[in-house]
Formats: structure tokens, sequence, C-alpha cells
């Protein structure tokens, strides 16, 4: 127990090697748990049948650990103050639109689309908890906007390795440069909105809609046109546009009001409403 109490404790004091735990520890029982499934089933992979459990307990174990430390909080998973956070992600949801009109969305059997759906909340949580939610609590010590870009390029960083995992080069080139617009946009919602549960949301919708699109999760070994990726980059870039000028004028705003310092902005990853 005072293992356990002085492990929640140095945690909640040090973000950066808690995500580093958090990864390591999810990539240990989602690996370690499909490699016995393979012990005993040879014929499934992690590509074709065991990916989206992955994904799930990837997001399972960020989200318990995030937990335990009693850190849910400032990570980010509280409530919005209003339905209004919700509603500043709309403009969001034109991205489902470009993936939509390149390849349309279908059905794929229950079964599929199960897979689909949990895999589409998996990454996203976990990929939320970590970036969005972890390191942009623990980069906040910096100010916000070194919490608002640097868990970005970390961010990009994370999906460039796709073409070294089988996907298209020339996919993985773009995507670099999109998910780090994406993850500028989304940390300054995430700081905009002091909640994850929007960012998560639209990120749920976001690669359901890519992965019902194609029928299948993870990295891609098709690109689609070269035009529909340079759009995409430049709807990306145009959303981190907005989401910064959004942050900026909620903080502005916070810091003109009589009585109140110029910059407090909170420590915790938040600011407040």
């Amino acid at each position: 127990m005072r293992i356990a109490a002085y492990m929640q404790s140095y945690f909640r004091k040090h973000p950066f090697l808690f995500a580093i735990f958090a990864l390591i520890a999810s990539r240990i029982v989602g690996l370690g748990t499909t490699a016995l499934i393979q012990t005993l089933r040879p014929d499934l992979s992690i590509e074709q049948e065991l990916g989206w459990l992955l994904m799930l307990i990837y997001a399972s174990v960020v989200a318990t650990l995030v937990y335990w430390t009693n850190t849910a909080e400032e990570t980010g998973l509280r409530r919005t103050v209003s339905a209004r956070e919700w509603l500043l992600m709309l403009p969001f949801l034109a991205l489902l639109l470009f993936i939509g009109f390149e390849n349309g969305v279908q059905s794929w059997g229950f079964s599929r689309n199960l897979v689909l759906a949990i895999a589409a909340v998996g990454v996203a949580v976990n990929e939320e908890v970590l970036f969005r939610g972890i390191l942009l609590r623990g980069f906040m010590r910096w100010g916000p906007w070194t919490a608002i870009f640097v868990p970005s390029a970390l961010f990009a960083l994370a999906h460039s390795t796709n073409a070294l995992a089988g996907g298209n080069a020339k996919l993985a080139i773009y995507q670099t440069v999109w998910t780090f617009a994406a993850g500028v946009a989304l940390s300054a919602m995430r700081l905009r909105c002091n909640s994850l549960y929007p960012i998560i949301a639209f990120h749920v919708l976001l690669d359901g809609t890519e992965y019902f699109s194609t029928g299948e999760y993870g990295v891609h070994a098709e690109a689609p046109s070269l035009l529909w990726l340079q759009l995409f980059m430049l709807a990306n870039a145009a959303l981190a546009l907005y989401a910064v000028f959004l942050f900026y004028s909620k903080a502005r705003q916070r810091s003109t009001r009589p009585g109140r310092p110029a910059d407090r902005s909170l420590p915790n990853g938040n600011i407040d409403a």
C-alpha cells in the first residue's frame, strides 16, 4: 500500500514520467495479451484480427492509470462548463465530410462494424489522454503556448512512423504535417473547453469515419488522391488557426478582467472559464 501511495504521489508530481510509464505499461499489457492469444490461436494476427483489442487495451490501461493517480481532473477528464464548448467543435466536423466525399461511408456487417467502432474509441481515448491530457498538463509549467505546440510536434512525430509499419510513404508524409496541425487545433480546444471530452468525442467520430470508409483500421497501404491530401492538410491548418484564435481570445478576455493578473494560466492544464 505504501508503494502504491508513493507511486501515485510521484506520478502526480512528475507528469512526463507518468506519460512514459503509462505508455510503457499500456504496451506491455496490450502486447502481452495479444501474444498470449496468439499462442492459443497462431492464425490470428494483430494487423487483421487483434488490432482492435490492442487499441482497446491501450486506452483502458492509460485511462485507468489516470484515475488511479487521481489526476483525471487535471488531465481534462472533466465536464465542460456549458454546451457552448461542444458547439465550438462543430467546424471540425468538416473533416468528416472530406473523408466521406473521398471514399464514402458504408456498413461492413455487424461484427466488422463493432470492431471498427471499438478501434475508433480505443485510438481516440489513448491518444487524447496521453497527448492532450498527461503531456499537455506537464508542459503547462512553461505556459499554454508551449503546452499547445510541443505535444503537437510529438503527436506528429509518432504518426511519422506509419510508413515504417507498412503504410503508404506519401500518405505518411502528409499525415505527419496534418497531425501536427490537428494536434495544435485539438490542444488549443482542450484548453479553451477546459475538458477533453469534446476532443475525444470528435476524435472518435473522425477515426470512425475513416475506418468505416475503408473497412480497416490502423495504417493504410494506399493513399488517397494528391488533391485530397493537400486539401485535407489545408483544412487542418485552417482549424488550427481557428482553435488558436478561440483560445487566445478567451485567454485575453480573462486577463483583462478587472482585478485579475495578466497571466494566470493554471499549471494543471486548464484556464478558468
